[in-house]
């Protein structure tokens, strides 16, 4: 299994009850033996057929049932990068040194998939 995955929540969500041959019920029992409170197996279900939009709490406690970091599913870390970019959220300075931060990691990124320019051997006139 990979470590993140790009699909939408509820095609994530039914890849990894199938990996973890999970039903439903089963993935909400082990979200109640995690937390106490859980989620119901209704729940999960619409979630997994993309009824509902999963909460931050709703994709950790899965994450967490299923053995992967919450950082799987593409929703949580899109919520978690609106998060730390949101003045109300983290206050205005914070989200513009998050934001600063974003963006270094990004060019220096992009700087190591630069295409080093190739040596290639000049034709030297003759004469």
């Amino acid at each position: 299994m990979t470590s993140q995955s790009n699909k939408p929540f509820g095609e994530s969500l039914r890849l990894l009850m199938e990996e973890n041959d999970f039903s439903y019920r089963a993935l909400a029992q082990r979200t109640r033996e995690l937390d106490g409170r859980g989620m119901t197996h209704a729940h999960i279900n619409m979630l997994a057929k993309g009824h509902d939009r999963p909460s931050m709490r709703a994709m950790e406690l899965i994450a967490e049932a299923c053995g992967v970091d919450p950082d799987y599913f593409a929703e949580y870390r899109l919520a978690r990068a609106m998060r730390e970019l949101d003045p109300s959220e983290v206050g205005l300075e914070q989200a513009l040194e998050n934001l600063n931060l974003r963006l270094a990691g990004r060019r220096r990124g992009a700087a190591r998939e630069q295409p080093k320019p190739s040596r290639r051997a000049r034709p030297h006139p003759t004469g």
